[in-house]
């Protein structure tokens, strides 16, 4: 099994845990983000289809579902799905809920009016070839003209030195002398991200250089729109922990 699989194994196990899930269970019935909200009211257009990428247990497909969207959620974890159709029935609301992997999606060609991949679900695919693949999956299931929204975690060297510095040593010299090292690339991270759910596993997310980000849905062949951090785009967001994920908005073009 290659080094990206298993991390991707590694993702699943971290969000399969009974805590972890009782915790997103409650989260699912959270409201948008104040920035989601302004973003999504301003590019998606009301009543159109929607395909919510790593939709874990409905916390974004539930409002979205609410305001009118014809929506599909899709994640890769399955008690995730579980817990969201489980959530929807309660509710008395028939979702779309499936089991699907972003690198690999089962939809044709154009068949969704936008896409939303929230809090950082992109940066959890390892691997740059991977998360390249789910680029150009969701660029081949966007319409022409549809609007495409996801966020990130910003690569910053303030504070984060000697994270960085000791991470440039395993790749760039303990990996080529044959030292087993757990990451794939330079910005992998692996950490205990939530104390108030004990995690099977370590954590895994991709911190990615912002500029490179741009230039590779460019090279999909993405329009960027607009690329802002969470607290640059509401007041109400500046004071929660996530307040850094930068937002972007990209769009396919008609031609």
């Amino acid at each position: 099994m290659s080094q990206p699989q298993k991390l991707k194994q590694l993702v699943v196990a971290e969000f399969s845990s009974p805590a972890v899930v009782e915790k997103y269970a409650k989260e699912a019935t959270q409201e948008l983000w104040a920035s989601e909200e302004i973003l999504i009211d301003e590019y998606f257009k009301s009543g159109s289809s929607i395909l919510d990428l790593g939709c874990g247990t409905g916390r974004t497909t539930l409002p979205l579902f609410n305001k009118g969207y014809k929506i599909i959620g899709v994640d890769l974890t399955p008690r995730f799905v579980a817990i969201a159709k489980i959530i929807a029935a309660e509710q008395g609301k028939t979702i779309n809920y499936q089991e699907g992997d972003a690198t690999n999606l089962h939809f044709n060609e154009a068949s969704f009016n936008n896409v939303l991949f929230s809090f950082n679900g992109w940066t959890m695919i390892p691997s740059e070839t991977e998360r390249l693949n789910a680029l150009q999956e969701i660029w081949r299931v966007l319409m022409p003209g549809g609007h495409f929204i996801f966020t990130t975690h910003k690569r910053i060297w303030h504070g984060y030195f000697w994270l960085w510095f000791k991470q440039g040593i395993r790749i760039y010299i303990l990996k080529p002398l044959g030292f087993k090292i757990d990451e794939i690339e330079f910005g992998d991270v692996f950490f205990k991200r939530d104390s108030s759910a004990p995690y099977l596993t370590k954590q895994f997310i991709h911190i990615p250089n912002v500029n490179r980000v741009k230039m590779q849905l460019e090279q999909i062949g993405f329009l960027v729109v607009l690329m802002k951090l969470r607290n640059e785009i509401v007041d109400r967001d500046k004071k929660l922990p996530s307040r850094d994920c930068m937002f972007y908005v990209c769009q396919k073009p008609f031609v």
